[in-house]
């Protein structure tokens, strides 16, 4: 007996990119369980009250849009919505979901609930490794610090652990109430550090603030201070000199997650009920704020990889160039502090993108011309020999 179609309902804000991305990544997961979701934009109001921008029909408030769509689930990609108006969208026993969200005290609904949220524990081990790897003794932790924030302390704590389990030193910054006197403080604490030392930031946001803070006050990064943020927000991480590594979360993984625990809760048809799923991350994306080598002219060519190894044409002649070597003496240069070649480099930066738009859904052609390959030919050729699988079976094992 084939099962009954159900109709899911998600909220992101108004005019937000990452949130879209993520309802259009369940749109496609919960498509194959013959889900019909809806889409509603909100924002809030200057008088507290909460607006819907956007819907599939005319509605003047949350609630008349529950009651015209009857969804069998809600999945809330917004912090807009507090706990307490999830209880009263959910009142009628709907399960409802929220990504990106822990659960704390306050986030008990009337009806099934769940809390999709990436691994805080194997985010600190990831930025961990990255910065223990540079060699360094010194490491410290920039948390994130709004009041009620509750994975800016885990991720502190995890990577904390991490550290003194290398047996490195580990530096927290401390919190202080005032914003004003917060980046002051920053800078002070910044320059009291031993240098070099590895810094782990909460998210990118607090990322930029510390390289900006380091630039300002004479420190070098990645030399004196080594950062790496997390989220991987290109708009932030790309438009920092130095451009900032960055955790990576899967979000393919994650959006798998928010459809399988959605379709659990909505069987389950439980009265009440309350699930969290902490998800693994999809690595770290290096970039200069942290890409210490002995040899500057290595960090600079790897960046100068990152850069331009999508670009079609792009091979080692100018990467040897940009190093200001002979290409035996850049060769050399290079595998003695990558252990691998510049031509390795770029397969490796063309074949991460890659694997990103193929888990967005894209055709391989798409992928050979974003990547830089001259053909899809190509593209299938290279991703065969390196991967031992061909981009379309490798799409298929990643969406579903």
């Amino acid at each position: 007996m084939a099962t009954q179609a159900k109709t899911v309902l998600v909220v992101v804000p108004k005019l937000d990119e990452k949130s879209h991305a993520e309802a259009d990544m369940i749109r496609r997961i919960g498509a194959a369980r013959r889900w019909n979701v809806f889409l509603a934009e909100c924002h809030r109001a200057d008088d507290g009250s909460l607006v819907i921008d956007r819907a599939p029909f005319p509605v003047e408030s949350p609630e008349a849009l529950i009651e015209t769509i009857r969804p069998d689930g809600i999945v809330i990609l917004s912090d807009t919505i507090s706990f307490g108006e999830a209880r009263q969208l959910a009142g009628k026993g709907i399960p409802i979901l929220f990504p990106g969200r822990t659960p704390d005290p306050g986030s008990a609904v009337a009806a099934p609930a769940g809390f999709v949220f990436a691994d805080q524990n194997d985010i600190a081990k990831r930025a961990a490794r990255v910065l223990l790897s540079s060699g360094y003794d010194d490491f410290g932790f920039v948390p994130f610090l709004p009041k009620g924030t509750v994975w800016s302390p885990q991720r502190g704590e995890a990577f904390r652990n991490y550290i003194h389990e290398a047996g490195k030193t580990f530096h927290a910054f401390p919190r202080i109430d005032s914003s004003h006197s917060r980046i002051e403080a920053l800078g002070r604490w910044l320059e009291k550090l031993p240098k070099p030392c590895g810094l782990f930031a909460a998210n990118d946001l607090v990322g930029e603030r510390v390289v900006r803070t380091c630039l300002k006050i004479g420190l070098r990064v990645p030399d004196d201070i080594a950062v790496i943020g997390v989220d991987n927000l290109e708009h932030i991480c790309e438009a920092t000199t130095p451009a900032i590594s960055s955790v990576a979360k899967d979000s393919l993984a994650e959006g798998s997650e928010v459809v399988a625990l959605l379709s659990h809760l909505m069987a389950r048809r439980t009265r009440k009920a309350l699930a969290s799923r902490a998800v693994p991350v999809r690595g770290v994306v290096l970039r200069a704020s942290s890409r210490f080598a002995r040899d500057r002219r290595v960090a600079r060519a790897q960046e100068f990889v990152r850069l331009n190894a999508c670009r079609e044409g792009f091979g080692p002649p100018e990467v040897v160039k940009a190093m200001g070597l002979s290409r035996t003496q850049a060769d050399v240069v290079f595998r003695a502090a990558t252990g691998h070649t510049i031509l390795d480099e770029i397969h490796a930066v063309r074949l991460a993108h890659a694997k990103e738009l193929l888990s967005q859904g894209r055709r391989a052609d798409f992928v050979a011309a974003a990547c830089g390959y001259a053909s899809g030919d190509d593209f299938r050729r290279d991703f065969r020999n390196r991967l031992g699988t061909t981009p379309r079976k490798w799409a298929l094992e990643h969406l579903t």
